[in-house]
């Protein structure tokens, strides 16, 4: 389920001919620190297991973006998503 809303942001801000890769740099750490947030307040261990079972069933390029717009992102030295959560 998570994964699949993942997908669906992703699919829904992928670069497309007329839109340029800045929309999708915007909208991938948001997402990151939106499920950062979930997960840190469920303090249990529970909630990052089960977001790295949804990230594994990801399309790879999908985990890269996002990965790569956390270690992207200045705020913070997390350098991926699990990293993150940690």
């Amino acid at each position: 389920m998570l994964s699949n809303i993942i997908k669906t942001f992703y699919d829904l801000f992928q670069p497309q001919p007329e839109r340029k890769e800045p929309m999708l740099n915007l909208v991938l750490p948001f997402i990151a620190n939106m499920l950062r947030d979930a997960v840190v307040d469920t303090a249990t261990n529970f909630g990052k297991q089960e977001l790295s079972k949804h990230l594994d069933k990801l399309p790879p390029d999908v985990k890269k973006a996002l990965d790569e717009a956390v270690d992207g992102d200045n705020s913070h030295a997390h350098k991926s998503l699990l990293d993150m959560v940690k």
